[in-house]
């Protein structure tokens, strides 16, 4: 493989003991030839600037000032001579292959711009659990798990800036970090999607670990910190047009309940209300056949997510769905903000195949929190509460569960997440509440949201899909329609679940419904005939066997006009229809001279 110099940029502000721990594991787990070492200072008062001064291998800017971390690595990058550019924070530690496994990924595609490693301490889903505690076990965990020899790269919409490889010429199309965010703080954010709009691919390497500490040049700042978050996510919403969080957060959790067994399966998965579609790209990375779909109103955000699915600007309640196209769709934490959830929910159910599944995150109106709110007066809408102000709706459990049943979903699956930081007055208040409650346990009093997975059908339904298929086939009749008739008779099918199932068939779906008609005759099941045949002459009111077999059914139950009034609908009539035509006018006769 080709080698490649890259230029390692490093920004300190105090923190001595920090800087030194990260260069000296850069020169003991990096190739000298491999790198230039540029390190910008913003006016340490430790001894920092002292101790680089002394360093040989290190080229320094000292500035006289602290013009913050954009600012300071651009002041950086204007150095670089490297083929790529590493922003790394100097409170991380790296580890041996930490750069070859790094350039190996960036360097896979010509489409691939930036990619990062994961680590113990990140504000994002770069971060992995742990089990070290000490740095000497730290080195033992972190070079064991670089020589992972799988490649395992996971595209995202944005890396975060502790260790961030991008390419030089990426970073010359691209141009320097946007200063607006200085001191610090989503100038990472912010960059990512100016890499992914220029074409290019962002990869975590899940196979490449590094150390982080985490928060030096804030963590002794924790209210400034925040301030600043909060000042300069508004400064990036209004560039993009989109939160930095909200717009970008993966749903883990909903991705988790795709339960297809074979993860190279080509699946078909919708998230409706995607975002910038962090979620799909999760998917993809579970199940990289996948083919994603994805529906957002807000622009900005879709225009992100169409550079990895096939995405429609637009509002959900107004889209219309072609049927049994999806094996997944995704709802998460958007019901609640629709006018008509009932109805969408009904049209997403013919949207699925026979064996889809919806996947639903939905905020529980029965937490404790919005109870004590509305019985104390208090702001329903505020940052403390789950309640957002984008809500229409609200949904308990059973109001969810109804919801699904109403829509007529074969099998509904649910699972509460529980609020894990409850005060003790918090918990008072919800022993209050059950006591003096029928209807409300602790635990649902704790849920903050539930999760669900809801099956289109049922198993018995699938079951029925099964024989109807093999019915479709050409498999033996008798054996397949009596299974189907013991099910009608347990009232584990019904006919209006046989119909549906039978007009969604692409072939012989007038012959399926005669044959089951005159088997469920035969077997004294009246009532569930006629819809069958009905259903036969919606989809062709001049079907042969159709008209013949309705004919024979109300002749054999005494209706004779009726019978001689299908019969001669039928437009060639051979021996059969002919015999039966003489037996109906006959029995009218006899039935005439009798009166």
């Amino acid at each position: 493989m080709q080698s490649y110099k890259t230029t390692i940029i490093i920004l300190t502000y105090n923190k001595l003991e920090y800087t030194k721990a990260c260069i000296d594991s850069i020169r003991q787990y990096t190739p000298k030839k491999n790198y230039q070492l540029v390190v910008v200072d913003n006016l340490s008062t430790d001894g920092t600037r002292e101790w680089l001064a002394e360093q040989k291998d290190i080229l320094t800017i000292f500035n006289e000032e602290n013009v913050g971390f954009p600012k300071g690595c651009n002041q950086g990058i204007e150095l670089a001579t490297g083929d790529s550019i590493l922003l790394l924070n100097n409170d991380v530690i790296v580890t041996e292959n930490w750069l070859t496994l790094m350039i190996n990924c960036l360097y896979s595609s010509e489409d691939v711009g930036a990619v990062g490693p994961v680590t113990n301490s990140a504000y994002g889903d770069q971060e992995i659990l742990t089990s070290y505690s000490t740095l000497d076990e730290m080195w033992e965990f972190g070079n064991s798990y670089n020589y992972t020899a799988k490649q395992d790269w996971e595209q995202k919409l944005k890396l975060i800036g502790f260790c961030m490889l991008m390419k030089r010429e990426v970073v010359d199309q691209v141009g320097l970090l946007d200063e607006a965010f200085s001191p610090g703080m989503c100038e990472d954010s912010d960059y990512s999607f100016r890499i992914m709009k220029a074409g290019y691919k962002l990869l975590v390497c899940r196979n490449v670990f590094v150390h982080h500490f985490g928060s030096t040049s804030f963590g002794d700042m924790p209210e400034q910190r925040q301030q600043l978050w909060n000042l300069n996510r508004e400064k990036f919403e209004r560039k993009w047009g989109f939160h930095t969080a909200y717009h970008t957060q993966s749903r883990e959790d909903l991705v988790q309940l795709i339960d297809d067994p074979n993860y190279l399966n080509n699946i078909k998965i919708l998230d409706v209300g995607c975002a910038c579609g962090a979620t799909l790209l999760r998917a993809k990375y579970k199940y990289p056949n996948a083919s994603l779909y994805g529906i957002e109103k807000n622009k900005e955000a879709a225009s992100i997510a169409k550079a990895i699915a096939n995405v429609t600007v637009a509002n959900v309640e107004n889209e219309m769905f072609e049927p049994d196209s999806f094996d997944y769709i995704i709802l998460g934490d958007i019901l609640q903000e629709l006018d008509n959830p009932w109805k969408l929910v009904s049209s997403l159910r013919n949207a699925l195949k026979p064996t889809g599944k919806i996947l639903v995150s939905i905020p529980n109106a029965a937490h404790y929190s919005i109870i004590y709110s509305l019985l104390n007066g208090k702001l329903l809408y505020s940052e403390n509460n789950l309640l957002d102000k984008a809500y229409k709706r609200f949904f308990t459990l059973v109001e969810t569960k109804e919801l699904f049943i109403k829509a007529r979903f074969g099998q509904i699956e649910y699972m509460a997440v529980n609020d894990i930081n409850i005060s003790d007055a918090g918990h008072a208040f919800i022993n209050e509440l059950t006591n003096i409650s029928n209807n409300h346990s602790s635990e649902d009093l704790k849920t903050m949201r539930y999760l669900f997975r809801v099956s289109k059908y049922d198993l018995f339904r699938q079951r029925l899909n099964d024989l109807l298929n093999r019915l479709s086939q050409g498999d033996d009749h008798s054996e397949i329609t009596m299974q189907i008739v013991v099910d009608l008779k347990n009232k584990i099918v019904d006919t209006e679940s046989i119909v549906e199932s039978v007009t969604r068939m692409d072939t012989n779906r007038q012959h399926i419904l005669n044959v089951l008609a005159r088997c469920f005759f035969e077997n004294e099941l009246y009532d569930d005939v006629i819809p069958l045949l009905n259903a036969s002459l919606t989809i062709n009111p001049k079907h042969h066997d159709t008209l013949y077999n309705y004919s024979l059914i109300l002749h054999m139950i005494g209706a004779d006009k009726q019978a001689l009034d299908y019969l001669m609908l039928i437009d060639e009539k051979d021996s059969e229809v002919s015999r039966l035509q003489q037996s109906i006018i006959k029995n009218l006769g006899d039935k005439t001279s009798n009166s």
